[in-house]
């Protein structure tokens, strides 16, 4: 099991993703990962964004939107509006042919970009209104 978690800042309409340069392949991502032991998908979701980004997330601000591919895509919403740095084990694993970049993505524009999984865009689009 994954979880992932949106990000999301409803006075600028914008998410937080990762976009990924690895391998030659350009995408973006939401930032999250794989369950460690026995973790709860929020367990997860709070871990890994916490690891990525450096940023503290609470269980109850954080609010299911869906399940696809057996990851499960929470919702919260912040007023922060700087990306901030990558950390953790993709900080580590970041080099010059394979980056991890945050930034604010318009929710416009997530049909526009190379969101993987790919059908993720327009659920988001329908969840997050």
């Amino acid at each position: 099991m994954r979880a992932r978690v949106v990000l999301y800042n409803p006075d600028l309409k914008d998410i937080l993703l990762i976009h990924r340069l690895k391998n030659e392949r350009d995408y973006w991502v939401i930032p999250g990962g794989g369950a460690e032991n026995q973790e709860t998908p929020i367990e997860t979701a709070i871990r890994e964004v916490n690891e990525e980004l450096e940023i503290k997330l609470l269980p109850e601000k954080l609010k299911q939107l869906f399940e696809i591919d057996n990851e499960v895509i929470f919702l919260t919403q912040t007023g922060q509006t700087k990306a901030p740095q990558i950390s953790g084990e993709e900080k580590e694993r970041s080099s010059t042919k394979n980056i991890y970049e945050p930034a604010w993505v318009g929710l416009k524009d997530l049909t526009t970009i190379n969101l993987m999984p790919p059908e993720i865009a327009k659920q988001l689009l329908e969840s997050i209104k």
